[in-house]
């Protein structure tokens, strides 16, 4: 029989066994089944402690109790559950027929192949995902790479579940940020877009220019007039912050002076902020001249991020635009209908919507998961100029997500979570109260480098191409070493596979909420945890099978795998459609790359202690069969957190 959750049949077997042996048992007992992993297998391989908790109700203790339960448990129509046992203070603990459960599992993964562990969900939605959304004003940074492959993994691994996903980058190309940025285009021309260098980090430097300039003007004045007002104790503070950009400005002339000088000169017959403000008011209104000073220098950076999204096997079904959002008129739309709502007030002639007024209806509360305790303020609609703001943006952006999506998934940062209900708020007043509760924030932490403080406005930021570049060249030389005999061609491919690999791994294997530490020896450890270590045990599978083949696998006997190791391998590979499942409904990436270390660690103590090309025959076969079960189970798991396994390394 081909089973597409093995381990969840168990799982199943032992839920339904136990509930209607408690029904039978206690039937005025509403029970709900947990079931652990017991500390050792000496316990079995499930623990339900439903009895020490339901006991006291049943006016008993729990070891009376689970005797009771044992009693009415029937295993007759149960495959996988050898038996049932009660052990002190009262739990029930469930054993597993493990030689049957290694058996069918091996067989169901060499028949299912390349669909082996992604069970089909019974309820298949249309999934929006929106993730990466950088700002087109400088090259995708290792921060943004973490937002990247969490929400590439996301959609891998709801489409593999059987959702409907689209995969989208929202273009925010309406602020003061690309405004700046198109003010620079204005004063320098197509010479920013010619710079030898790939065009977003091109757009980068100038970014950083233009930005180091103006504050620099803004700083000047503001250190002037406060010694003229008496404040000195201010004034140096001012000067403190000048002297850090005049510092910035002096590491950007190095590469950029021809650049530097065009944009000194411009900016003498200029106001900078009152001309970015009048560029950023003539886009959000449509103006021909504004598209024309904006629309090129944005394309520029876009095709940058695509070249660098390609190299790391990412790419979208949608891009979309905040400015034709804007054009559209849903913006005004959304605007004029909040105000109607009755939660807009007005401070200094400008609207906010009272969010945290609307929060503090319970129900509103509980139905949008807002955690009790956590504040939210007013929520500023529109500058006070009448040019909306990002938010405003965002709440009209929403709406047309789910014009085609059941849920919407938004990878944000941790730092957006007050931004991202107070949309949800909008959109539940709104009226779409169902979109409201369906649209998730999926936040995640920030990716630190020890002693380096990364800034996007001050152009200190670690691109992510920079990062694959020394990943590969760090991968290369320890391929170099590993595999000397190896070609030059080939150790290069390989190299450049472990680079990304295992960039990807070190930001996907952390639990979202926490931060990322970037650490080398981690990143490229060929001994654990890391995406170098997971691919070399697969090349060691592949080595085997490459040398007898795998025409004896079909005709296998699992009786012969009596060895612990074989065991516990087949074991973890029969639990990967259920890791798979549960990663999928509880969006955690970061579990199914535990889960591949976890099986690469298993698979090296099998490989390094019983062999396989020179096993006698019945065995050779049965371990083939499980080195070939681990091949396919670790492809499957690394495809749905974006890694393609090397054959050799």
């Amino acid at each position: 029989m081909v089973y597409d959750n093995p381990w969840g049949t168990f799982l199943v077997e032992a839920r339904d066994v136990l509930e209607k042996a408690f029904k039978l048992a206690y039937p005025e007992l509403e029970v709900k089944i947990q079931l652990d992993k017991p500390p050792s297998r000496e316990y079995g391989d499930l623990s339900c402690s439903a009895c020490l908790s339901l006991a006291k109700k049943a006016s008993t203790n729990p070891m009376e109790m689970a005797e009771v339960v044992l009693k009415h448990t029937s295993l007759k129509d149960s495959s996988f559950i050898e038996k049932i046992v009660v052990s002190k203070p009262g739990y029930l603990n469930i054993y597993l027929k493990r030689s049957l459960m290694v058996g069918e599992a091996l067989k169901s993964a060499l028949t299912l192949k390349d669909e082996w562990g992604y069970v089909k969900t019974d309820k298949p939605l249309r999934i929006v995902i929106e993730h990466t959304s950088v700002n087109p004003i400088h090259p995708i940074t290792i921060g943004h790479a973490r937002n990247t492959f969490l929400g590439d993994s996301l959609a891998r691994i709801l489409n593999a579940r059987g959702h409907s996903v689209s995969k989208r980058f929202y273009v925010d190309d309406v602020g003061g940020q690309v405004a700046l940025l198109a003010y620079a285009y204005k004063l320098a021309g197509d010479a920013i877009l010619k710079l030898d260098a790939k065009p977003d980090h091109a757009i980068g430097r100038v970014y950083t220019t233009i930005s180091a300039l103006v504050e620099i003007r803004k700083l000047k004045n503001r250190a002037e007039n406060l010694r003229k007002s008496g404040k000195y104790e201010e004034a140096r503070r001012v000067e403190d912050e000048l002297s850090d950009w005049i510092g910035i400005l002096s590491e950007v002339e190095k590469k950029n002076s021809d650049v530097l000088q065009t944009l000194l000169n411009g900016m003498k017959f200029s106001d900078p902020e009152e001309e970015v403000r009048e560029i950023l008011k003539a886009y959000e209104l449509g103006s021909e001249q504004a598209k024309q000073l904006i629309r090129p220098i944005v394309e520029k950076c876009i095709m940058g991020f695509k070249e660098t999204l390609e190299r790391v096997d990412v790419s979208f079904d949608f891009w979309d635009w905040e400015s034709e959002i804007v054009w559209s008129s849903i913006v005004r739309r959304v605007l004029n209908r909040l105000m109607k709502s009755g939660c807009v007030k007005f401070e200094n002639n400008v609207p906010e919507f009272e969010a945290g007024r609307i929060a503090e209806d319970p129900l509103v509360r509980r139905r949008l998961g807002i955690p009790d305790g956590f504040e939210i303020s007013s929520l500023t609609l529109l500058r006070a100029d009448g040019l909306t703001l990002y938010p405003t943006r965002d709440i009209a952006y929403s709406i047309l997500k789910f014009q085609n999506a059941d849920v919407v998934i938004n990878v944000v940062g941790f730092d957006q979570t007050l931004p991202q209900i107070q949309v949800r708020l909008a959109l539940y007043v709104l009226g779409y109260k169902e979109q409201a509760e369906n649209q998730l924030h999926y936040s995640y932490g920030l990716v630190k480098f020890p002693g380096f403080k990364m800034s996007s406005r001050r152009g200190r930021y670690i691109t992510l191409d920079h990062l694959l570049d020394e990943s590969e060249a760090r991968a290369y030389m320890e391929v170099s070493k590993i595999s000397p005999h190896l070609s030059e061609d080939e150790r290069r491919r390989i190299a450049k596979s472990v680079g990304v690999s295992a960039v990807k791994y070190s930001l996907i294997s952390v639990e979202p909420s926490k931060d990322v530490v970037f650490d080398w020896d981690r990143v490229l450890d060929f001994k654990r945890n890391s995406a170098p270590f997971i691919m070399y045990s697969y090349a060691r599978a592949h080595g085997i099978t490459s040398k007898i083949g795998v025409e004896s696998v079909e005709e296998f006997d699992p009786a012969f795998l009596t060895q612990p190791l074989e065991e516990e391998l087949g074991l973890n590979i029969a639990m990967f459609p259920q890791v798979f499942v549960e990663a999928s409904e509880n969006l955690s990436p970061h579990t199914l790359a535990m889960y591949c270390n976890s099986l690469a660690t298993i698979f090296n103590s099998f490989y390094d202690s019983h062999p396989v090309i020179k096993a006698e025959k019945n065995v050779r076969e049965a371990r083939l069969a499980l080195v070939e079960a681990f091949k396919i189970t670790m492809r499957n798991a690394l495809k749905l957190i974006g890694i393609t396994p090397v054959e050799r390394m």
